[in-house]
Formats: C-alpha cells, structure tokens, sequence
C-alpha cells in the first residue's frame, strides 16, 4: 500500500461546511443548536482567515457534518469532486455524489456476508486491479437509468391529455 502524500491528505473543510450552511439557510446559532457546540466556538472553527482558526477535533468536525446531513466520507469526497464546480452544478450532483458516497460504504458490509456464505475468500480472489472496470460499469449503468428517465420525461411531456 502507497504512502498518500500530503496533498492528497489535508484539505480545508471549512468553506465546504460554510457553503453547506449557506445553501442550507443556515446561521451558526442553528448549527450551535443541532451540535452542542458553543456558538463562540463554531465562530472560532468556522472562521473565515484559516490563520485564525481554531483546531477541529474530530468529535466537532464529525456533530458539524451529521447536523448538516454529511459524514466524514460525504465530506472528503465532497471536498474532491466539487473541486472545481460552482454551486449550482454543485447542487445538481450533491445526491449522485452522495448516493455513491452510501454506496461505497454499506458495498463492504454486504459484500463481506456473501463472501463468507461462499466459504470465505483467501484474499487472492478479489484484485484492487478491477477497480476501472467497476467503476466503468457503474457510471455506464447509472448513464443508462438516467437516460431512460429522460425519455420517458420526454414522452409524457409529448401526450396530448398530460395535464398537471
């Protein structure tokens, strides 16, 4: 296993908790509610210059993202693949993101349970190496279900008697 580099490692999660709250209507007294930390402290957390911020624990950094429908995977995700997306599109994908976010977590949980009722698997069975394949697979599939969805969009939208 690769040693990740820095980079790869540290990201500020602030402006991805602030645009959260802001696409939530959310102010810091709410959030200070939902989390049980003191409203003085999230400004201390949240603050805007990172040279002024105090340091997230991990139980803070955790009440933060379950009080705005996050975990920590949504987050680091969240962080890479909205990189370079303005909010809108960072609207428009959030529950693609997210669905594949739950999926990559509860797959393990379920995969494990099924391998066992195969006997068990002595770990050369199953290579990191078929991970593009997969994951082509997938986005070729989920692809598939959206486009069928926008047809049959389309064609009720072409009926004569669609009313609302």
């Amino acid at each position: 296993m690769e040693v990740a580099d820095s980079d790869e490692l540290e990201g500020d999660y602030v402006p991805l908790i602030l645009t959260t709250m802001a696409e939530m209507k959310d102010t810091q007294r709410k959030l200070a509610v939902r989390t049980g930390i003191s409203k003085s402290r999230l400004g201390a957390l949240l603050h805007g210059d990172p040279g002024k911020r105090s340091t997230m624990t991990l139980p803070e950094f955790e009440r933060i993202l379950h009080a705005l429908d996050m975990n920590l995977v949504h987050a680091y995700v969240c962080l890479k693949a909205f990189k370079d997306l303005d909010a809108y599109h960072r609207r428009c994908y959030s529950g693609a993101v997210f669905m594949l976010c739950d999926i990559c977590v509860g797959a393990p949980q379920k995969m494990i349970p099924v391998l066992e009722a195969l006997g068990g698997i002595d770990g050369t069975e199953v290579r990191h190496s078929w991970s593009p394949a997969f994951q082509n697979s997938f986005i070729k599939k989920v692809a598939e279900e959206i486009e069928a969805i926008h047809e049959r969009r389309d064609r009720l939208s072409k009926l004569d008697d669609f009313h609302l």
